[in-house]
């Protein structure tokens, strides 16, 4: 797909969310489905990935079971933007950039981390972050974010200018 994209000038960028997973992914496994996961193995490498509290309840995404949070900043960040790692996968296979969901809800050293890897193999490749609300001015995470200073996105979904538009058509 993406070779014959490239010889029609078409660009390939995938959607990625990287704040949660699937409560029946491999990586969670709720439903026992796969051997290990987090949810069903103490010892999975892929427990720390997630916060889990008593009787094994787990932080999910807005309060949504069937989405488990994932803490970025543990052995996750590595999965995704180090060697080997998701990043590298999707962008030797031929796409050319990265689309994140709730990129508001991604920590700074994640950002920062998955900018590097995408831009160590192309400069041109696009960031692109779902922000909801103006994302020059956007505080969270304990901090004003630094989305469009040219180190963790190339560009936002420019939601806010989007619903002017159509405020003003209608």
């Amino acid at each position: 797909l993406c070779n014959a994209a490239h010889k029609m000038g078409i660009k390939i960028v995938l959607d990625g969310v990287f704040s949660h997973t699937g409560s029946d992914s491999k990586y969670f496994n709720l439903e026992g489905r796969y051997s290990g996961g987090a949810y069903n193995d103490d010892s999975s490498k892929y427990r720390d990935w997630f916060t889990f509290g008593p009787n094994k309840f787990y932080h999910s995404w807005w309060g949504i079971e069937t989405l488990p949070e994932v803490n970025e900043l543990s052995s996750f960040c590595d999965y995704i933007c180090g060697d080997n790692g998701v990043l590298e996968y999707w962008l030797e296979r031929g796409a050319d950039g990265f689309r994140l969901d709730v990129a508001d809800e991604l920590p700074d050293k994640f950002l920062d981390a998955f900018c590097k890897s995408v831009k160590s193999f192309n400069k041109n490749y696009l960031i692109i972050g779902e922000v909801w609300e103006d994302a020059t001015n956007k505080f969270s995470h304990g901090g004003r974010r630094r989305y469009l200073l040219g180190d963790q996105l190339d560009s936002v979904m420019n939601y806010p200018f989007a619903n002017a538009i159509l405020t003003f058509i209608r």
